[in-house]
């Protein structure tokens, strides 16, 4: 769901943690709304709020391919046995505690075909549904060192030559997604290639990133105006070719918001920020936010979710989120002592 650096850097950019920090909130708030269908009237529009919170993935993406972006190489071998354990074995470990809890609970049967789903990554099942953002994310991180090869070539160029570059690499990578890979979605793999895209943009002129800052508020002027209008206000049927591409339209809708959000969040959190030393909050989001995305759509919104036992929202969503917290700050060492017991039997083995 994001890039799991769990590692601690003196130089520490904490407006990205800020970021992340509030893409997990989203994330949590978003489940916590769609359960209960949290939404406004307007004039006749039934807006869900649950859907526009959801940017906290998309914020995610964005971070991830920022903080790969940094990298000037990435070697393939070790890459992948670094990066992969950390989505992996967390993942497994919360996967295997719960098919034991489905087989001895009656509240939810998802079969052996659920079961072959969750283990492969070929589906969800009820109550697990976020989980489809786990192959996204190593989807992401299978590419990784391939874009970043092509994004630090792209970035020895003249500044219109890498604007050129870029927009044609992210036309590419839509169009393999959508010919090639048709179970993922190309504008969230597209919104992890931005990020790592935006990373140079940094490094360059500042001509560069106030470019890039238009180009995302145009974009989200002219997306989510449309998508408001055509989803929550009467029209005509869109004709059938506009429809099919519809989907495609309002996903970069969501992509350029949460890019939108997170540049919104640095920018804040660097002009108000008085702290020179660590935060601690933010440094515990960076080292469970992974696990609390794990683990809280249990207590939020599955079949053991804590309304499904307590009618009074008042304590039912308090009481998932503490349970989240402890749940995850749990997997992670578990699923950490698994990786550092794994690492010395991989070590020990001859060559």
């Amino acid at each position: 769901m994001m890039e799991i650096n769990k590692s601690t850097n003196f130089r520490k950019d904490y407006s990205i943690s800020c970021a992340r920090f509030i893409a997990m909130c989203f994330i949590v708030g978003c489940h916590m709304m769609q359960r209960d269908d949290f939404s406004t009237d307007i004039q006749g529009a039934h807006i869900g709020w649950a859907f526009w919170f959801n940017i906290g993935v998309q914020m995610f993406l964005f971070i991830s391919g920022y903080l790969y972006g940094k990298r000037k190489k990435i070697d393939i071998l070790p890459f992948y046995k670094k990066s992969f354990p950390k989505i992996l074995v967390d993942y497994y470990v919360f996967i295997v505690v719960m098919l034991i809890v489905i087989c001895f609970s009656p509240l939810l049967d998802i079969g052996v075909s659920g079961a072959f789903k969750l283990l492969t990554f070929s589906g969800t099942v009820p109550g697990l549904d976020h989980l489809w953002f786990i192959a996204t994310i190593m989807f992401c991180y299978l590419l990784t060192p391939i874009f970043s090869e092509i994004i630090n070539a792209i970035d020895e160029r003249s500044n219109c030559r890498f604007w050129i570059e870029s927009i044609v690499l992210l036309l590419i990578v839509q169009v393999a997604i959508m010919v090639f890979f048709r179970s993922f979605s190309a504008a969230w793999i597209n919104c992890f290639v931005i990020g790592m895209i935006y990373c140079k943009i940094e490094q360059r002129e500042i001509v560069n990133r106030r470019l890039f800052n238009v180009i995302v508020i145009v974009l989200c002027l002219l997306i989510v105006p449309i998508q408001f209008r055509i989803d929550y206000w009467p029209h005509r049927e869109l004709p059938s070719l506009i429809a099919s591409l519809y989907g495609q339209f309002t996903n970069y809708g969501h992509v350029f918001l949460g890019i939108a959000a997170v540049i919104l969040i640095r920018f804040v959190f660097k002009k108000i920020n008085t702290k020179k030393d660590g935060h601690h909050l933010l440094d515990w989001s960076d080292k469970y936010s992974y696990d609390v995305y794990l683990v809280h759509h249990v207590f939020v919104q599955s079949a053991f979710g804590c309304v499904e036992f307590i009618s009074n929202r008042w304590i039912a969503l308090p009481l998932a989120v503490i349970l989240s917290i402890i749940c995850a700050v749990l997997l992670y060492h578990v699923s950490n002592y698994i990786r550092i017991k794994l690492t010395a039997v991989f070590r020990s083995l001859p060559n």
